[in-house]
C-alpha cells in the first residue's frame, strides 16, 4: 500500500471526507494516478507523500499565485512574525494593506479584512440590506456554504444538493438564482422583482461558461437603475484576472466586491470593500471577527500586491495560458478532433464533447494520463507566476501524449 493510501484510510477514522476542502476529495475517477496527500511545494511543482514530483495547475485552488514558498511573501512573513502575529489593537499593516488595495482596484474606496470567501460574501449581503432595507437578493455563482447560497428559486440550481441541506426552506423566497451570462433571464427577474432587490451578487467570470461581458453591464445597469446593490464575488478572479480584477477586465465598476484567495499567495485572508457609501452602514452593523487583522496574512498580502505591481506577473500568465490553449487547439486539429480550449487563459479548460456525458469521461482519461506524466490537472488550469517555459513546455509535451491516448480509445468515447 502507498503511503498515500495508508495516510487516506487513515484520516478517515477521524476526518470527514478525509480532508478540510470539498473540492480536495480525492476524485475515484482518477484512481491512484491522483495523489491524496502532498507533503510540500515550491514555485510551481509540488511532491506528494511518496515523493512523485507534479507541475501543478490547480494552484491550491486559486490562493497561489505568485508560485508556492515566493521569497519575497515568504521573508514578508517572517520579518512580521518577529513582531507579533495578534495583537489587543490593530496593527498598522492593516491600514498599509487596505492602501495597496485600493491604489490597485478600480473603484474601491474603503476595505475590511476577513479570513474566508464565505465570511466576506455573508458580510456584504449584510451590508447591502441593512443600506437598502430590503430583504431579497440574486444570486450567481458558487458564494460558499452560508445558508443564502445554499437555498432559493431560479433556473439554476444551488452548487450542493438543496434537499435536506440543513438550510431552512423558509428561505427560499428570498433569494434568486440567476444563470451565468443569460441575459434574458436577469431581464426578467428584474422586471418582476427589481423594486425588492437588495443586491445582485455575482461572479463576474464563471470559468465554466463564457465571458459574460453583455450580463456584467447589464447588471450594472439594472441594479443602479432599481435600486439594488452590484457586488462582485471576486474570490476567484480577484488579482488573478487582472491587477484590478474584474473592474479592470471588464470595464464595470460594482458597488461592493469581495476577496480572497489569490489576494495573500496562499496564507489566509480574505476582504469586501467597496465605494464609501457602500461601506458607511458599518457604522451600525456590527461584522466582526477575531482574526481579521492576523498580521502574518496581512504582510503576506503587502508583499504580493508589491509584487504584482513591480513585476509581470498578469502579463506572463495570461502568455503561460495562452500557449497550453494553442498547444492544446493546435494537436487537436492535427490528429483530426474538434477538441478546444475555451475561457480565458489564466483559467484555461479543455472540451471534447458535446455530449456531457462523453466529455466527462474522455476528459478524466486526459486528466488520468497527466497525472501519470507528473501534471497536476485541474478545472480550471490555474496558471501562476512561477509556472515558466520549462515547466509550460513539459506540460504541452505530456498534453501530446495524453491526447493520443484519449484519441486511440474506442471510437465511440473519442468521435
Amino acid at each position: 500500500m502507498s503511503r498515500n493510501s495508508e495516510l487516506y484510510q487513515r484520516a478517515l477514522h477521524t476526518i470527514p471526507w478525509a480532508t478540510q476542502t470539498n473540492a480536495k476529495r480525492h476524485d475515484p475517477a482518477m484512481g491512484e494516478a491522483m495523489p491524496h496527500f502532498i507533503e510540500k511545494a515550491k514555485g510551481c511543482r509540488m511532491t506528494d507523500v511518496d515523493g512523485k514530483s507534479y507541475i501543478d495547475y490547480r494552484s491550491a485552488l486559486g490562493p497561489i499565485v505568485l508560485g508556492y514558498n515566493h521569497p519575497i511573501v515568504d521573508a514578508a512573513v517572517l520579518e512580521q512574525l518577529d513582531k507579533g502575529v495578534l495583537f489587543s489593537m490593530a496593527s498598522p499593516i492593516e491600514i498599509e494593506v487596505a492602501e495597496a488595495m485600493c491604489s490597485v482596484v478600480p473603484g474601491l474606496e474603503q476595505v475590511r479584512f476577513m479570513k474566508t470567501g464565505n465570511e466576506v460574501n455573508s458580510a456584504v449581503i449584510r451590508l447591502a440590506r441593512a443600506k437598502t432595507g430590503r430583504s431579497k437578493i440574486a444570486i450567481c455563482g458558487y458564494h460558499g456554504f452560508d445558508d443564502w447560497f445554499g437555498c432559493g428559486t431560479g433556473k439554476t440550481p444551488t452548487s450542493f444538493p438543496r434537499e435536506n441541506n440543513g438550510v431552512p426552506h423558509e428561505l427560499d423566497d428570498l433569494v434568486i438564482r440567476l444563470t451565468y451570462a443569460d441575459v434574458d433571464y436577469a431581464k426578467e427577474v428584474f422586471a418582476k422583482h427589481g423594486h425588492e432587490l437588495a443586491a445582485v451578487l455575482t461572479v463576474p467570470y464563471n470559468w465554466d461558461a463564457i465571458v459574460g461581458h453583455e450580463f456584467i453591464h447589464y447588471l450594472r445597469e439594472a441594479t443602479t437603475a432599481h435600486g439594488a446593490v452590484l457586488i462582485f464575488d471576486q474570490v476567484l478572479t480577484g488579482f488573478r484576472l487582472a491587477k484590478g480584477g474584474a473592474q479592470e477586465y471588464f470595464g464595470v465598476i460594482p458597488d461592493l466586491t469581495t476577496y480572497a484567495k489569490a489576494i495573500a499567495n496562499g496564507y489566509p485572508l480574505a476582504a469586501f470593500g467597496g465605494k464609501r457609501e457602500f461601506m458607511q452602514p458599518l457604522d451600525h452593523v456590527i461584522i466582526t471577527t477575531t482574526y481579521a487583522g492576523e498580521t502574518l496574512s496581512l504582510a503576506a498580502a503587502k508583499a504580493s500586491l508589491e509584487v504584482m505591481q513591480s513585476e509581470p506577473v498578469h502579463e506572463h500568465i495570461w502568455r503561460q495560458g495562452s500557449k497550453l490553449m494553442q498547444a492544446f487547439d493546435n494537436y487537436a486539429k492535427s490528429i483530426g478532433k474538434a477538441w478546444r480550449s475555451f475561457g480565458l487563459p489564466p483559467a484555461a479548460q479543455f472540451h471534447f464533447s458535446d455530449d456531457e456525458h462523453e466529455n466527462v469521461h474522455l476528459r478524466n482519461h486526459f486528466f488520468k494520463k497527466l497525472f501519470e506524466q507528473g501534471i497536476f490537472p485541474a478545472r480550471p488550469f490555474l496558471v501562476n507566476y512561477a509556472h515558466d517555459d520549462a515547466a509550460i513546455e513539459e506540460t504541452i509535451r505530456a498534453f501530446y501524449h495524453a491526447m493520443d491516448t484519449v484519441a486511440n480509445l474506442e471510437p465511440s468515447l473519442s468521435a
